[in-house]
Formats: C-alpha cells, structure tokens, sequence
C-alpha cells in the first residue's frame, strides 16, 4: 500500500507541475562558431526561466587543451517540437550572467580555461513576433548556427545603444530592446533553423491601376477637390 501510494503522490506531483517533468538539460552540442574563428567547446541547453526576464540558462565546457573565448552573441534556440505549433524562437543580446559562487555578474566575454565547465544565463529575446510566448517549462536546443551577420550585427549594436542610453540597465532597457530584435527581424525575413513552411504570409500585391482609374478611387475617396 506504501509503494501504491507514493506512486500516486508522485504521478500527481507530475502532473500537477509539467515543468519538472520537461525541463531536464539536454545534451551538450557543439557551441556554433562565428564564420572563420575555431573556438571548439560544448554547450547544453539548462532551462527557460520564462517571464518578462527570462533568460536561458546553459552549461559551456572546454573540453580542449587551451583557454577558449565564449561570446553570446548571435545564438538562438529552437523550441522543442512541432514548428508549426510551436512558441517564438529565442535569441540571446546584450551581456550574459556568469555564475561565480553564489552570485550572478554580468559579462559580455568569457574565458574558459581548460578542461572548465561553466554556468551561464543569457538574456533572451523573441524573435518571431507573430508566434506566442514560451512558457517557463517549453524546452529548446541549441541552433546548429548563429543568427546570420547582418542580422547579429544589427540586433548587438541595437541592444548596446539601448543599454548605454538608459544606463546599462537591462529591466529598463528590454521591452525597447525586444521591439528594436522584432523590428530588425522583420524588415527582411530570413529563414532559421525550426522555420514553419509558411512563416510569414507574404505581403499583399497591389493591383495597378491605370490613371483614370487613380483619379476615380481619389474622386471616391473625397482625395481629390475639382473646382467649377
């Protein structure tokens, strides 16, 4: 009866919190590179906070033989499961938190010295407006790739200017910094890693019209005043 029982209690505790259930660490990847550099670490996705300051949290290890350079800018993570249900994909800016005891101290570069593991939080941003928010228990991997330059490019200088404008405060700075990753993003559609077959509807054509048409539709839209 004892062992039915605790059981029970268990599958209810599951059940009853579905992020316990979902939000083990994943397997650690290859960190993506920048194009022509050779940094040669591991990264696994930790977990999602989830909130208005949410972050990710991941483990980078140095398994190499020399001291390696971590930079967050430009990866971006997939939500776990079927792209055409799932949230917005995640992409880190500005400084990342590195974890030193029992603090958290905020960084934008980090050496990992050999044979080191390293825990990390990285602020995150939505990068597909049109998707719904990730919940504190949606899962994600790593993408195979960081954003694209131009883009990464954009979103870092954006953030930066954005910190440095409001102090280097990040809680006041994010809401601006999220609509600056939305507005970047969507000014020239570049597909990702978890892309839906259809992402983004593709903007309306516009018929042409010819002039004595134009000058009807103003006519009917009292645009235009002809005079006697």
């Amino acid at each position: 009866m004892k062992l039915g029982a605790s059981r029970l209690l268990l599958s209810l505790t599951l059940m009853l919190l579905p992020g316990l259930a979902m939000a083990g660490a994943g397997e650690y990847v290859d960190l993506p590179a920048e194009k022509g550099t050779s940094v040669k670490m591991k990264v696994r996705f930790v977990r999602y906070t989830g909130g208005t300051n949410g972050h990710i949290v991941v483990d980078i290890a140095n398994k190499t033989q020399k001291a390696q350079a971590f930079d967050a800018k430009g990866l971006y993570f997939v939500p776990d499961g079927d792209p055409e249900r799932a949230p917005q994909r995640l992409g880190a800016a500005g400084p990342f938190q590195v974890q030193k005891g029992n603090k958290w101290q905020d960084q934008e570069e980090l050496k990992v010295k050999p044979g080191e593991t390293r825990r990390l939080k990285l602020q995150v941003f939505c990068l597909d407006s049109h998707r719904s928010s990730p919940g504190s228990s949606q899962g994600f991997s790593v993408a195979r790739d960081r954003l694209p330059k131009k883009l990464r490019k954009k979103i870092s200088k954006g953030a930066k200017d954005i910190l440095t404008k409001n102090g280097y405060k990040m809680p006041a700075s994010k809401s601006e910094i999220q609509s600056h990753v939305w507005q970047s993003r969507n000014k020239k559609w570049i597909k990702l890693q978890g892309e839906r077959k259809q992402e983004k509807s593709p903007p309306p054509k516009r018929k042409k019209l010819r002039k004595r048409d134009r000058v009807r539709q103003m006519i009917q839209s009292n645009q235009l005043f002809i005079q006697d």
